[in-house]
């Protein structure tokens, strides 16, 4: 289909966070200067049921959680500020031989890669960790009255889609049973 959509993973809790508000509102603001933008679609099941009416103003609200394991069918923006290191994975996991059509703005898989042992990374998040190989990432400006609201956001473009592989599956399984614990404070 022509035209863009937009995925935002992990929003938080807009009634108590000042982070996802600000986050939304920006959201919200590139939603309404971007009518190439044909729909945006959110998930988090944090949401009280008054934050989900307030938020669907915005944006479709899906009822199901599809761990960002979704195939696009066309360009889309995956807007995921501060998700965890396995929701970018399922992101690229399920678009591995399409990612020219995804295009990320959250945290840099660089700094991942630089501030994680690499067998963390294989073992854990294995195509994050191979993304990088065949994306660029620009940084955010720094806002300085909010540095926590977008502190390590990037930009991220895959330069080319990457063949889906046997090789790639069979070397690094993904074991749903040793899931990452992720603090985020």
């Amino acid at each position: 289909s022509s035209g863009i959509n937009a995925e935002y993973g992990g929003i938080g809790k807009l009634a108590s966070c000042k982070l996802a508000q600000y986050q939304f509102a920006v959201l919200v603001n590139i939603l309404k200067r971007s009518p190439q933008i044909n729909r945006c679609l959110l998930y988090d099941p944090v949401l009280s049921q008054s934050e989900t009416d307030h938020v669907a103003q915005h944006v479709e609200v899906m009822s199901a959680n599809d761990r960002c394991s979704r195939r696009v069918t066309c360009n889309t923006l995956f807007y995921m500020i501060h998700s965890s290191k396995r929701m970018y994975d399922n992101v690229l996991k399920s678009n591995w031989d399409q990612l020219k059509l995804c295009t990320i703005v959250g945290n840099s898989f660089q700094s991942y890669v630089t501030h994680t042992t690499d067998s963390c990374l294989l073992r854990l998040v294995p195509h994050l960790f191979r993304s990088t190989d065949h994306s660029n990432e620009v940084e955010l400006p720094k806002f300085v009255s909010y540095p926590n609201v977008f502190n390590n956001t990037v930009i991220i473009n895959f330069l080319s889609s990457v063949e889906s592989n046997e090789i790639f599956k069979s070397t690094f399984p993904v074991d749903s049973s040793q899931d990452e614990m992720e603090i985020i404070l």
